[in-house]
């Protein structure tokens, strides 16, 4: 069986076709490692989002933040998902405290993203990025913080 001059120019523009579409979706969504990254992130974003919730909750029924990550109830993640390494946690004021996690992708590079939902107010860059918090209710008058 043969191919015409024809259906060979048709099977080659084909195939180009199909490697140039593979190319594309590459550097558009990044490799199978870049999309483990970004995957990555965003269970830290999550971890983080959890753990501010953790945070807001203990202050509320101890009238205080709390002095570590460790001093939360069991039950959420406070390491990073790769690395094992607790994440950052700093008290600021009786009010405001930092959460800090190094990231391996750029959150703003929306092309990228493994969940778009990420929030303006957590978007990070590639490394180490704090991101400072305030309680979402006031605590009782009198309250102090436990750094």
């Amino acid at each position: 069986m043969t191919v015409s001059g024809y259906g060979r120019g048709l099977l080659i523009a084909g195939g180009l076709v199909s490697l140039l579409a593979v190319g594309a979706a590459l550097v558009l969504i990044g490799s199978p490692a870049s999309q483990r990254e970004a995957r990555l992130d965003a269970a830290r974003v999550r971890d983080l989002v959890a753990i501010e919730r953790r945070v807001n909750a203990h202050a509320q029924r101890e009238h205080a933040l709390p002095a570590s990550l460790s001093a939360l109830d069991p039950g959420g993640r406070i390491v990073d998902p790769a690395s094992g390494a607790t994440y950052g946690y700093t008290v600021i004021d009786a009010r405001r405290f930092r959460l800090c996690a190094r990231f391996a992708t750029d959150s703003r590079d929306a092309l990228r993203q493994a969940e778009p939902w990420i929030q303006q107010e957590w978007q990070h860059g590639v490394g180490e990025t704090c991101f400072d918090r305030t309680l979402e209710r006031d605590l009782p008058a009198g309250a102090t913080a436990r750094p």
